[in-house]
């Protein structure tokens, strides 16, 4: 009998810095404050119909909107990732029970910054892991990388009867926003991206955890490269967002659930919970107008998004911990995440017991 993927605890970090919409709008109009009066009408309304009344940062709201070099802002987030996700690993692994030293894997997701030596292995170092420690990080899968590190893992698990794997997934994403970029894209995702972090720990068999994983799957869109994506500049990060993405996604939702949910004979009237990720208003609107025929919502997403912005990887992981935290009727999950290549990434849950 194939033992069971057990997830045995989810817990989020979300900075303490906060910052309510007329904060925000403050300070972005201030940024875009010699631009057209077109172009500051516009972007206007992109924020306020951004879905997003918080945004959190590991900067304060002068650090955000001020001109940084590539040397500062990657020196800002060596230090912020380090401390934040030594500290999320540990809270988590404590709430789980679990030593550090009884960790197999690490898997590290990052879409935001770039080190080396990777974060994870400041964490193994810092909270003393073993020396046998099988590290993974995951640094160009982009937002979809919060079901894809969850793959991983499982895949790396199936071979290791009682193994342990820890995901911890760093998005600093304030840190990244190109002041002197006013292209339509960036002004986007200057108004829906927001700093956040998730850990997930998973138990090859064992007790039963908050979820159990019973399959996963990825579904690629031919010809999509250009969609999405980061380009690392001589000042740092630059985004690229087609407008077209909310329509691609919608166009080929029902296939990427298909091609995983027929393999257990499952459809998607079976499920009974939805973790996707939100990536923006837009596209949430298409994939809820999806759901709603088969009676089904992605009110966590949205209600995540408005509450804390678009995270990137650590987004749906935080979806999942608040779902876990409803107390959800036990049932099948699916969770789902979008990412450059582009195409989707997700896994099918049982929630509670189905026995």
């Amino acid at each position: 009998m194939v033992a069971p993927l057990n997830i045995v605890a989810v817990r989020s970090l979300i900075p303490k810095r906060r910052f309510g919409t007329e904060q925000v709008e403050q300070a972005f109009m201030h940024w875009l404050a010699d631009r057209p009066e077109d172009e500051r009408i516009k972007a206007r309304r992109i924020l306020r119909n951004s879905g997003v009344d918080t945004r959190a940062s590991c900067l304060s709201m002068e650090e955000i909107f001020t001109p940084a070099t590539l040397t500062e802002s990657s020196g800002r987030y060596r230090r912020n990732a380090v401390e934040l996700g030594v500290r999320l690993l540990r809270e988590t692994l404590e709430s789980a029970a679990i030593r550090p030293q009884d960790v197999d894997i690490l898997i590290t997701t990052s879409c935001t910054g770039f080190m080396i030596p990777s974060v994870d292995a400041y964490m193994a170092n810092e909270l003393g892991m073993r020396s046998d420690l099988v590290r993974l990080p995951v640094t160009q899968m982009g937002c979809a990388a919060g079901a894809s590190a969850l793959m991983y893992a499982a895949e790396m698990l199936r071979g290791r009867p009682g193994g342990v794997a820890a995901i911890v997934n760093i998005e600093l994403p304030t840190n990244t926003i190109q002041l002197g970029d006013f292209s339509m894209a960036n002004i986007v995702s200057t108004a829906l991206f927001s700093d956040g972090l998730g850990c997930t720990i998973l138990r090859n068999g064992g007790e039963p955890g908050v979820a159990r994983i019973d399959g996963w799957g990825t579904h690629q869109v031919t010809d999509s490269l250009e969609l999405l994506g980061y380009q690392l500049t001589t000042g740092g990060f630059l985004m690229h967002l087609d407008p077209t993405l909310p329509e691609v996604i919608a166009t080929h939702f029902l296939a990427a659930v298909s091609s995983l949910l027929t393999r257990t004979n499952l459809t998607i009237e079976d499920i009974a919970h939805f973790a996707i990720h939100p990536g923006g208003v837009r596209i949430l609107d298409r994939i809820e107008s999806i759901l709603a025929r088969s009676n089904r919502d992605a009110r966590l997403s949205r209600e995540t998004m408005r509450n804390h912005g678009n995270m990137s990887s650590s987004t749906v992981i935080v979806i999942l911990e608040r779902l876990l935290a409803s107390r959800p009727a036990p049932g099948k999950a699916l969770l789902m995440s979008f990412g450059p290549g582009f195409g989707t990434h997700q896994l099918l849950l049982t929630l509670g017991r189905d026995d």
